[in-house]
Formats: C-alpha cells, structure tokens, sequence
C-alpha cells in the first residue's frame, strides 16, 4: 500500500468522511508547503500529549500540571445541584456557549445503537452511577437533565439511561427530565442554536 493510500484508509475513519473527501484531502496535503505539514504532523502529536479527559465529566480539555478536573467542573459559579449528560464534547460545548445552562455536566462519550446487546459498553454508563452516587450521598444533586439527540439512537439511549438512574433518583431524591419541545425530531444537539437550546431546557419534562 503506497503512503497516499495509507492516509486515505486513515481519514476515512473520521466521522463523516467517506472515500472520496479522504482522497482530496490527500491531494490537498500534497498541494502544500513543508511548513503546513510539518506543523499539522507536530500538533497531532501535541493532541494526544497536551490534552486531558477531565475525571468528573470526561470532556477532552487542555490545562498543564497535574490538573485532572476541566474549569467547567471546577468553577465555583456552576450549580452542583443539576447535572446535565450528554452525548459527546462538542455537544456539551454548544450548551456552554449558549449560556442555556450553568451547572454541571457529564459526557457518555456515544450513544447505544439499536438493538445492541451490550449497551453498557457503548457509553459511560457505570462512571455516570458512580458520579451520581457519589453526589447522591452529599445530597448536593436535585435533578439530572438527559440532553441526547432527538433520533433513534439517542431515544434509546435515553430510555437506558434513565431506567439505569430512576432506582439511585428514588434512594437519593432527585428529578431525572429531558429536553422539552424547541427540538425537531431527528435533531442532534451539535447543530442546535442557543434560543432552541433555552427553550428545550426551559420547557424539559
């Protein structure tokens, strides 16, 4: 396998990216300078060692040291008694930028595919219970808003998270909700504007 075509069968593991875009992508690198790829070549290499998966709610974030929670989960103005799960980072940075929201957060890191035979292995469920847990016993959470895409899989993996929660919500008291109407069916949360996303909170069941 020549090297144009190693780097084709890589970028068609992007999300989205079929044969086609991997091939001009390809051609695009070729068309430029040694500087551009060089600098591209030293900033994948600086991804995987500058940034970190933050311990509370495992979004990628970049911070030197030895900091292991992100300035979301460590700001003292985000409320701890409402917790916000979610499917993946880019999600979870749309609902911050919107100021829709200021509590905490929690990432799957997915969602369960239908009729999957696994699905704890699909997202991050036991770290999820045990964050709950955890707050559960400092009695500090009120409410866990499940903020997944309005599709087929996010439907799913609503309903198993939330049978997940309900027994730890009636132990320690919390609401469990979802978003409320302001989504179209179908929508994934990444692609939602800011006045979608305070309706869809605002008017959560």
């Amino acid at each position: 396998m020549t090297t144009p075509e190693r780097l084709e069968e890589l970028f068609r593991k992007f999300p989205g990216i079929g044969a086609r875009q991997a091939k001009r992508f390809v051609y695009f690198l070729l068309t430029q300078r040694n500087g551009f790829v060089k600098e591209l070549s030293d900033l994948l290499v600086s991804l995987k060692e500058n940034v970190k998966q933050c311990s509370e709610c495992y979004r990628f974030f970049q911070n030197g040291g030895d900091v292991s929670v992100c300035n979301f989960c460590s700001s003292a103005t985000a409320d701890p008694s409402t917790l916000l799960v979610l499917e993946k980072d880019i999600d979870l940075e749309t609902v911050h930028k919107s100021g829709a929201f200021n509590g905490k957060y929690f990432t799957l890191g997915g969602n369960i595919p239908i009729l999957e035979k696994d699905p704890a292995s699909k997202i991050r469920i036991k770290e999820l219970v045990s964050k709950v847990t955890r707050d559960g016993k400092a009695n500090t959470l009120k409410e866990i808003i499940l903020a997944l895409s309005l599709n087929a899989e996010g439907e799913n993996t609503m309903q198993y998270v939330k049978k997940t929660l309900e027994p730890l919500g009636i132990k320690y008291s919390f609401k469990i909700s979802s978003l409320g109407r302001g989504f179209s069916t179908g929508l994934e949360l990444e692609y939602s504007d800011a006045d979608t996303l305070k309706n869809a909170l605002k008017n959560r069941s």
